[in-house]
């Protein structure tokens, strides 16, 4: 995750940000993978802090049920649309 956004952070600060360049940036294969790779790290990353954080301060059981399978169907929810759009939608 940190040289992923080391790439994109050394993009922003040395290319002209337009549409057109963060498209031609975007758009090899391995940059779209690496995209992916890296949100998906992030999902599982807050998925895992989400799970520490409702064990600490959530008591009642049926809420920390409640929550859990919430934000599981939104992570996975994100987890089917990432490779649709980085592969599908976004390809530049």
């Amino acid at each position: 995750m940190i040289a992923y956004s080391a790439i994109i952070v050394f993009y922003l600060l040395f290319y002209t940000f337009t549409f057109e360049s963060w498209v031609a940036f975007m758009s090899p294969l391995w940059m779209r993978w690496a995209t992916s790779i890296f949100f998906i790290f992030m999902i599982i990353h807050a998925w895992i802090g989400v799970q520490h954080v409702i064990d600490d301060y959530i008591k009642s059981s049926f809420l920390k049920a409640f929550i859990n399978i919430s934000f599981l169907f939104l992570t996975l929810a994100q987890l089917i649309y990432l490779p649709y759009f980085l592969m599908v939608i976004f390809n530049g």
